[in-house]
């Protein structure tokens, strides 16, 4: 019953006012069932009803209209900053009720200015958000006595802007905060990235120079020691007779926008900083690429010399693809982004906001009503009238810690609607699909029994309940429905065990065949496996790229429907294909863009050319984060929900997995290591750049090697590869720093992105550990300390039926 109170009320939330007949369309329940919860909560004081009023849309009596009733209670956000505490809560229409503020940054003051807010929500608190700047002494929770959810400032901060400013409604977003240090928050497809060990965004971190000063983590030379607000203040003042007056900066962050803006050292200053913090930016661009960048903190202005620089060197770097497709901008709700964050990721925890989200993941889905302080309209900035961030209109403003807003009438029904459509691309029903609230949940609840039994096979009912985190009725119902569908089956207990046995379920194996094409360097794979995954023949033609790649993609099709038929398999409806590509594709239209790194592979949509030969549709996906889901799913990183892959040999790429999904990038360049930027001045690549990856791992990079070894021609890999494997110690020795080269360019990847698991692939592995022993000797040199103490380095275990076995991943 309280599963059906929680719909009906979200049902009730969403709409403002609505009927009793809405009501019951709205949440799929029996009009008994609805008149029967609607009681309970009038009677809890959950809903109020209003005087019917004809609005002339219906013949007839007016119908009552059901609204949140007084006691329907709201949402609490803190953030816990140097400047002190500052809380608020909003009710469930999204209204802030009070704010609060306090210097000290205690626990015990958290707790207590928590208690004051909750007061004012005048019912049940929902959620409770907190986000932290640095991490706290103690445990919150034991302060407040119950549930909290913790998240850092950066985190919020990006909700905020995702929710209400720069950033709304976009799926894939890096938000830089450029502070005390520098930190970052990830949203991936629409899910906020936490990391393996909730470590992920530490991109103040990466090291910029191995022998520069000391950071607080350990690390000589990482980007907030050069490119943070305090080190930026210290070299503008420098000039000026000094850094630090009584033990504060002479230079405050607008008066150094001030000089920036007349006195060419102090915007080369803010310039320097800003290109450094741009290299970072376009390693991320190449590797995570975000769709939208956003920069906020006390130095960072639209137009001004840091964002500027940013850009610039973004696009210098980046791939020019890339570059094309990455938004940088800065934030509009300055102070205030936190705490919006705060509330905004407490409304999604409502159930009335759980549309894309399973219980064990937090995802962004539909957006909250817009969220009005009740002191002042203007407090809320939107994204069509940014304001500054010292805005004195705002009740969080700095310039007046000592404000308390005291509570007021609740605001205008007149809300302000979210600034994004109803969905994020990440959300379960799709994008701008307007599903009633029971739908929404259901249907996230009923993904994470089917993710469950995908990545358990049979499981006890029981054990689904503690994976899932959801009610046991309610798994019980879902099962039910499963079963019925064909999706799920009951099946024999893996194990026994004492007391009363809790059923076993299994995915139904369905009867489709499915068929991974693996196109590569050397030639064409292809596995066909049943509906469950299982390998059952395979077959392999050798080829070469040729100059013009769409001839080759239909010969693939080709070889993979004679490979069917020579098994006494036929192409069917059941029959479902995927392939793989040494080249990006785009998520969404499932082309190769204009200008992609290989020319071979751009301009057109290659699963076309590839059903008119099979008269089915083919789902075609970049190779690297095919294998990356092969390994995580059945390889060495089995289990790992984080997880990154690395190819390491002459076609030097990688692949991403996040909460145990492929992560290919707004454009699908995520993962693109080969053209990082290794050295200034460094050998052409193929991309048209100098320095690359790529260059320094080809065969022709090792010709030194060569001399006087056996063998005739020009340097290979093949060779490079048999001298390595029959003991050839220089070489062997070459392939260790061809690791520790690999392993030191994608630093900023692995920092920012906190993977449980580094997998290494690629030919380089194949003569032995020693690509692999520098990779991982890198990455736990250079990587900061908090994601190297949780990382795995491990070769892979699928060899060269990464790709293909990942293919049949994706159909499953």
């Amino acid at each position: 019953m309280s599963t059906r109170r929680d719909l009906v009320l979200a049902a009730v939330r969403e709409a403002g006012r609505i009927s009793r007949a809405d009501l019951t369309r709205r949440t799929g329940m029996a009009r008994m069932t609805v008149n029967r919860v609607v009681t309970e909560l009038f009677d809890a004081g959950l809903l109020a009803e209003e005087h019917a009023v004809a609005d002339g849309a219906r013949a007839g009596r007016p119908a009552r209209s059901l609204t949140l009733g007084p006691a329907a209670g709201g949402v609490v956000g803190a953030l816990v900053t140097t400047d002190g505490v500052r809380v608020a809560a909003a009710d469930l229409t999204g209204t802030i009720r009070t704010e609060r503020y306090d210097p000290d940054t205690g626990l015990d003051t958290l707790a207590a200015l928590i208690a004051e807010c909750e007061a004012e929500t005048g019912g049940r608190t929902w959620a409770t958000v907190a986000g932290f700047a640095t991490p706290p002494d103690g445990d919150p929770r034991q302060h407040l006595g119950r549930r909290i959810i913790v998240r850092t400032v950066a985190e919020l901060s990006l909700l905020g802007e995702v929710g209400y400013g720069a950033a709304a409604g976009r799926p894939d977003v890096c938000y830089l905060r450029i502070g005390t240090g520098i930190d970052c928050g990830l949203l991936l497809g629409g899910v906020l990235h936490h990391g393996a060990s909730g470590a992920a965004g530490q991109i103040g971190h990466v090291q910029m120079d191995e022998i520069g000063p000391f950071c607080r983590c350990g690390h000589r030379g990482c980007l907030e020691t050069i490119a943070s607000t305090p080190a930026i203040l210290a070299a503008v003042g420098t000039p000026y007779g000094g850094v630090v007056t009584a033990g504060q900066p002479r230079i405050t962050a607008a008066r150094a926008l001030e000089l920036a803006r007349h006195d060419a050292a102090a915007e080369r200053v803010l310039a320097d900083a800003g290109h450094m913090i741009g290299r970072v930016v376009a390693d991320l661009a190449n590797t995570i690429n975000p769709g939208l960048v956003v920069l906020d903190g006390p130095l960072v202005e639209a137009d001004g010399p840091i964002v500027a620089a940013v850009r610039e060197t973004v696009a210098w770097y980046a791939q020019p693809e890339v570059a094309a497709a990455t938004g940088i901008v800065t934030g509009t709700l300055g102070a205030r982004a936190g705490l919006l964050g705060a509330l905004f990721a407490g409304l999604r925890a409502t159930p009335g906001g759980r549309g894309g989200r399973t219980p064990s993941r937090s995802v962004v889905s539909s957006g909250p009503p817009s969220l009005i302080s009740p002191s002042s309209s203007s407090s809320f900035v939107s994204p069509s009238s940014p304001s500054s961030p010292s805005s004195p209109s705002s009740p969080l403003s700095p310039a007046s810690p000592a404000s308390s807003p005291s509570p007021a009438s609740p605001a205008s029904s007149s809300l302000l609607s979210f600034p994004g459509s109803s969905f994020l691309p990440g959300a379960v029903s799709g994008v701008g699909s307007p599903v009633s609230p029971g739908a929404r949940e259901r249907a996230a609840r009923r993904e994470a029994l089917v993710e469950a039994l995908h990545e358990r096979g049979p499981i006890a009912r029981s054990d689904l309940v503690k994976v899932t985190q959801l009610p046991r009725p309610a798994v019980a119902e879902l099962l039910a429905g499963l079963v019925h569908d064909g999706i799920a089956e009951r099946c024999a207990p893996a194990e026994v065990r004492p007391g009363r046995p809790s059923p076993y379920f299994r995915l139904v194996t369905p009867s489709a065949l499915l068929v991974g094409i693996e196109i590569g360097a050397f030639g064409i794979r292809v596995a066909a496996a049943d509906g469950a995954g299982q390998v059952r023949y395979t077959g392999f033609l050798p080829s070469a790229l040729p100059g013009d790649s769409r001839p080759l993609l239909r010969t693939a099709a080709e070889y993979a429907r004679d490979v069917l038929r020579e098994n006494g398999d036929r192409i069917g409806p059941d029959t479902r294909f995927a392939a793989s590509v040494p080249a990006p594709v785009h998520p969404v239209t499932g082309g190769f863009g204009e200008r992609s790194v290989l020319p071979m592979f751009s301009g057109y949509v290659p699963g076309d050319d590839m059903a008119a030969v099979l008269g089915r549709p083919v789902q075609v996906i970049n190779n690297g984060h095919l294998a990356a889901l092969a390994e995580s799913r059945r390889g060495a990183a089995r289990g790992a929900r984080d997880v990154v892959y690395l190819s390491a040999d002459q076609y030097a790429g990688a692949g991403l997995v996040a909460g145990g999904r492929m992560y290919p990038g707004a454009i699908g360049y995520a993962g693109e290591i080969g053209h990082l930027t290794v050295r200034e001045v460094g050998p052409f690549c193929a991309c048209g750049r100098r320095g690359c990856l790529t260059p320094f791992l080809s065969p022709a990079y090792f010709t030194a090697l060569h001399d006087h070894r056996p063998g005739e021609g020009p340097p290979t890999e093949e060779r490079l590869l048999a001298l390595a494997g029959a003991g050839d110690r220089p070489v062997q020795r070459a392939l260790r720093d061809a690791g520790r080269l690999i392993g030191r360019t994608v630093t900023p990847l692995v920092t920012v992105f906190n993977p449980a698991v580094v997998v290494v692939g690629g030919r380089f592995t194949e003569p032995g550990p020693f690509v692999v022993d520098g990779i991982r000797e890198s990455l736990l040199r250079h990587c900061s300390p908090a994601a190297s103490s949780a990382l795995t380095v491990v070769p892979a275990a699928l060899g060269r039926d990464a790709e293909v076995l990942g293919a049949i991943e994706s159909l499953l």
